[in-house]
């Protein structure tokens, strides 16, 4: 099942915790030689008490498990919760002057350890960086958000006000995250990708520099930070364009095997470009197959989405409202935004989790093949209990293409190529002794799929980076492969100590 989680201020009281605080941060500096992090937090503690956490305490320990995959829920040796950009910079400051290795973390979504934590350093938690207001460009109002914030409470509170943004499509996954992979939306076949409606980035740079990056300011990295993720500083805030906001229809359903074919049909038709859901740039959809390696059962969970205040199905989506459901499927309309998105919060980080991505042309041949290697290779997994398996399928419009390419990103999708899909495979299993096999397993997967794919003339040169997992290469594809060199002059320029390539954590380097 899956459940909301809720972030609240933290608040740590100086009085009772100065002497430990200095003693233990004092102790950690004798134990690792080595890196100096225990310098490093000693250090942060003496500017910011009431920002930092230390091991045993019960912020820190609250704030070290904010993780979706249990497998990346690390143990830093000290987690500094800044609220103001200038916190940043005096932080960065220290570290890059101890040469501490540090991570950020926003929602902590991405299921890869060591990306948004860290053992050997200190971690930067973005909790109370919830700036959220309204501002304008011309006569535009554009939603002025902090990176510390779930996208959740930022779709809320502009609901209030009759607003709404292109952000994430889980309620409970973070705003910083998701802005820097590129992000997918419901609307996104109108206006593309999230990154593509960031106005403006407030970002601290490696050292201390507080920039409003935008197309007028500083163009390249404007350009390079869509996509880019978190290699060229730290950004605190991101700079929504808004639109208009009318109720929906939509919700989502659970099948079990008995609706897994007419399912599959219904994902398989909607690649139609010509006449399919895809067609119609107010329809998404977003199913995911799932096969649990224990009892070998398929099931999946499907979020259907139209942005209009109709009360019957329209066409576009008409064929998954008639898939057979597991209890009270929630489709329906018109209903709000906020209402739909409630329904959609990661469950907690209770399991081991990966993800890895694919791209393939947008066809029901290309569906079916991927599901043909799914179902044949996840038969022969060895028995895993209550492990599962997953293909999820995100549909990426030929409007979608053309939006983002209008907008200008560093992912730079050619309209050329037409409409895609989005592929991504996943898994969940409770023991860490199974880490490396499911590892393995969903590399192979992946291989397969790709050469079965190219073989066939279905595979789509993208790989999507919020999705990716460990060891992928997400910027080797964009651009058709001409983002990166400029990408990596860009992050020179703007860190030339290579400090966001070397002593931070992060998933994915230029």
């Amino acid at each position: 099942m899956r459940c909301m989680l809720k972030l609240s201020g933290l608040v740590f009281s100086t009085v009772t915790w100065i002497q430990p605080v200095i003693t233990a941060a004092l102790s950690l500096r004798d134990h690792h030689p080595t890196n100096f992090g225990g310098t490093a937090c000693h250090q942060l503690y003496v500017e910011y008490p009431s920002l930092l956490s230390l091991p045993n305490s019960t912020i820190y320990e609250k704030e070290r498990i904010e993780h979706w995959d249990k497998a990346a829920i690390l143990s830093p040796l000290c987690i500094f919760t800044p609220k103001t950009p200038q916190h940043i910079t005096k932080a960065l400051s220290i570290l890059v002057q101890t040469q501490t290795p540090f991570a950020v973390r926003s929602g902590g979504h991405t299921p890869i350890p060591g990306a948004s934590s860290t053992n050997d350093g200190v971690l930067i938690a973005s909790d109370e960086l919830k700036t959220i207001e309204l501002g304008t460009v011309g006569a535009k109002p554009v939603a002025k958000v902090g990176t510390g914030l779930r996208w959740i409470e930022v779709y809320e509170w502009l609901a209030a006000r009759s607003l709404t943004v292109i952000g994430g499509r889980y309620a409970t996954v973070g705003v910083g995250g998701l802005s820097l992979g590129g992000g997918l939306n419901y609307y996104s076949s109108v206006h593309g990708w999230a990154a593509d409606n960031i106005l403006n980035y407030e970002l601290v740079t490696a050292h201390g520099e507080v920039l409003q990056v935008n197309a007028d300011t500083h163009p390249d990295l404007f350009w390079a930070l869509k996509g880019g993720s978190g290699n060229f500083g730290f950004i605190t805030r991101f700079d929504l364009a808004t639109f208009s906001l009318v109720d929906i229809y939509g919700g989502n359903f659970l099948t079990d095997a008995s609706g897994i074919d007419t399912l599959l049909k219904a994902i398989a038709a909607f690649t139609d470009t010509a006449n399919g859901g895809i067609a119609d740039p107010l329809a998404a959809v977003n199913p995911t197959v799932q096969f649990a390696i224990d009892t070998r059962e398929l099931s999946s969970f499907t979020n259907v989405f139209y942005n209009s205040s109709t009360r019957s199905a329209p066409a576009a989506v008409k064929q998954f409202t008639e898939v057979p459901t597991i209890g009270q499927s929630t489709v329906a309309g018109p209903r709000s935004l906020v209402g739909f998105m409630n329904e959609t919060g990661f469950s907690t980080n209770d399991m081991r989790r990966l993800f890895r991505a694919i791209s393939v042309r947008c066809s029901p041949q290309a569906v079916d093949l991927v599901q043909q290697i799914f179902i044949e290779e996840s038969t022969r997994l060895r028995n895993i209990t209550g492990g599962t398996v997953t293909v999820t399928y995100q549909y990426l419009s030929q409007s979608f293409v053309d939006a983002a390419h209008t907008a200008g990103d560093a992912i730079d999708l050619d309209p050329s190529n037409g409409a895609l899909i989005a592929i991504t495979v996943g898994s969940s299993w409770e023991l860490s002794s199974d880490d490396a096999y499911l590892l393995d397993f969903l590399t192979s997967l992946v291989e397969i799929m790709e050469s079965k794919t190219r073989a066939a003339g279905l595979y789509y040169p993208f790989i999507f980076l919020n999705d990716a997992g460990h060891g992928q290469r997400p910027f080797e594809l964009y651009g058709r492969r001409t983002s990166l060199p400029r990408m990596r002059q860009i992050a020179k320029q703007y860190d030339p100590s290579g400090v966001f390539q070397s002593l931070a954590a992060g998933a994915f380097k230029i």
